[in-house]
């Protein structure tokens, strides 16, 4: 007999009341057993996020580029369109 027979066996021999507390009592368990899943989904896209970075200050691609060069070149005021 399988184990889901076995529960419903014993969930007919008790009262109304106490099958209702069996039922929320499942329900409570689906429900963690959801968020145990979402937090190991989202560990799993930590560490995906973890590696590509990795992968990337591996990759070195800031070696030739003057951090502080492009920063000032960023910052110049340009013309926006507007005729003064």
């Amino acid at each position: 007999m399988r184990l889901d027979e076995i529960i419903q066996q014993h969930a007919k021999t008790l009262s109304p009341a106490h099958q209702a507390e069996v039922f929320d009592f499942v329900l409570f368990l689906e429900q963690r057993q959801a968020q145990h899943a979402m937090i190991n989904n989202q560990q799993q896209r930590k560490d995906r996020l973890k590696n590509a970075l990795e992968k990337a200050v591996a990759l070195d691609i800031f070696a030739n580029i003057d951090g502080v060069a492009w920063q000032n070149e960023q910052r110049q005021d340009r013309n926006i369109g507007y005729d003064e």
